[in-house]
């Protein structure tokens, strides 16, 4: 059996790094200059006891031959799984099918990577990922957290455990993750929500006080917008794996930030439409307002727009904007 996994970016060359480290059949499906780069030199891959150069199984799309016992393991952003999913759903497997007949697993933050992949696989898992990667050159990947890599939840989608999620928490404890197995993942997933509702704010420029300010009005809102809309999420309680000594570290002198960060720092395309805009999404839905996460999904899509960098819009500015916002409905609803 291989782990098929798509997407050469933090997450799915950790993932990768660590497989291979751990004697774990993998193959890294990469494209465009960080495929060439990885060919040609390697990962360097940093952990807390140094970086050190791993050479990865490596394939693009037009050259992979998948076989019947893969599990493919998408690792790309919310925002590209559409276009994947449609790419690789028809690939043909050895011995007849194609790959919308493999188990997929979804790896990405927010709600929507399950739906958009449901349409096209049939046997799908979800998993809730959390791993402090930083991956911001070419070629270059560290990993700020010990003892392990990372902590992740897996389940089937919409619910339930089988032998497949069984073996995938068993590999992700062999490479060094803190694994655990959930009949109920949605829950799991829309918990992870509400933490990366956060990450949007540090696209912009504030003081530490603003920063928690902000950061605790638009979980909050994401909490109640969540819960209206039935998705009850998690308690931290509920975890089966103790995350006590499970440390995530920053190196004081290099720059570093969550995924929404390291998109934007690349000049990548947003994900911020499937986190903050989720909680935009589902309070319409719910007849609610989310004026914060409203706010931040709009000042980003303008900071994506003109091209910006971190730190190009005052953090004041999505403040008024929320507080504006929340006051003009309190009118209107009098």
């Amino acid at each position: 059996m291989t782990y098929v996994i798509f997407g050469a970016g933090a997450v799915g060359t950790s993932l990768a790094a660590q497989f291979t480290e751990a004697g774990i059949d993998t193959v890294l499906v990469g494209r465009g200059r960080q495929l060439e780069h990885l060919r040609s030199h390697g990962l360097l891959y940093k952990r807390a006891q140094g970086p050190w150069q791993i050479a990865l199984n490596l394939s693009d799309i037009n050259s992979l031959r998948l076989k019947p016992d893969d599990i493919l393991l998408l690792a790309v952003k919310g925002q590209d799984v559409e276009e994947l999913s449609a790419q690789i759903a028809l690939l043909p497997v050895e011995g007849g099918g194609v790959a919308a007949d493999l188990p997929v697993v979804t790896m990405q933050n927010g709600l929507e990577a399950e739906r958009i992949v449901a349409r096209r696989f049939s046997r799908l898992y979800a998993a809730v990922v959390r791993v402090p990667a930083i991956y911001t050159e070419v070629g270059k990947v560290s990993v700020l957290a010990e003892p392990q890599f990372a902590s992740v939840s897996i389940g089937r989608f919409p619910q339930g455990r089988d032998a497949i999620s069984a073996r995938l928490t068993a590999d992700l404890t062999r490479a060094n993750a803190l694994a655990e197995e959930h009949a109920d993942i949605r829950r799991w997933k829309a918990q992870k929500l509400t933490y990366n509702v956060r990450n949007v704010v540090e696209l912009f420029a504030g003081t530490p006080d603003q920063v928690a300010f902000v950061g605790n009005a638009l979980a909050a809102e994401a909490e109640v917008v969540l819960k209206a809309a039935g998705f009850d999420p998690a308690a931290e309680a509920e975890r089966k794996v103790s995350l006590a000594g499970w440390k995530v570290t920053r190196d004081p002198t290099a720059p570093s930030g969550q995924s929404t960060w390291q998109s934007f720092t690349r000049g990548a395309r947003s994900e911020v439409d499937f986190l903050n805009g989720e909680i935009v999404l589902q309070s319409r839905l719910h007849g609610l307002d989310a004026p914060w996460n409203l706010a931040a999904q709009r000042l980003a899509a303008e900071l994506a727009a003109s091209g910006g960098v971190p730190g190009s819009i005052a953090l004041d500015r999505l403040v008024s904007l929320a507080q504006s916002d929340a006051q003009a409905r309190a009118a209107a609803a009098h």
